[in-house]
């Protein structure tokens, strides 16, 4: 009696908490509270987050450890693609970000880029954001992509944050 009683009580819960996962994320919002800003920029990047798959959302750390060539290669791809618009040190001061409407991302300013995480940035890398104006890298290779992910991680950081950025076995 006590066993089937535990098990209905787990089962209740769990369907609970189904239910109100379900509910959070049936008003299209996915949860996210866009009302706090009315920085432009800010609500193009929440819309944008709205759109990113689920899949891509849940992704905590990058697959590929963030080691010197994963991170050289980032650099390489960061200064060939990215700088234009992102500026060499990732400010979002390169040449072509004085003619933009939306201004690129700085990922220097952490609060900013902290609104995607890695899947996040992966996934706009290659689908690219009408809402910020940033283009689709679909051509970089799915490794490329991380590898420019874990760079813009470094910049942020100042070195690879081994916790966050961690290849799981």
């Amino acid at each position: 009696m006590k066993k089937s009683y535990i098990c209905c009580s787990f089962v209740c819960l769990m369907m609970i908490f189904a239910f109100a996962t379900t509910a959070s994320f049936a008003n299209g919002k996915k949860g996210h509270d866009h009302g706090h800003s009315v920085d432009p920029h800010m609500q193009a990047m929440y819309a944008l987050k709205d759109k990113v798959p689920m899949d891509y959302q849940i992704m905590e750390r990058t697959p590929i450890i963030p080691d010197q060539e994963s991170l050289q290669n980032g650099s390489a791809i960061f200064q060939r693609q990215c700088a234009v618009c992102h500026g060499e040190q990732g400010r979002g001061d390169g040449p072509a970000a004085k003619g933009m409407n939306q201004k690129p991302a700085n990922f220097l300013d952490r609060e900013h880029s902290a609104i995607y995480g890695p899947g996040e940035k992966f996934w706009i890398i290659g689908n690219g954001s009408g809402e910020t104006g940033m283009p689709a890298f679909s051509d970089l290779s799915l490794m490329d992509r991380w590898h420019l992910v874990n760079h813009i991680y470094l910049l942020q950081e100042g070195e690879p944050d081994k916790e966050k950025h961690e290849h799981h076995h």
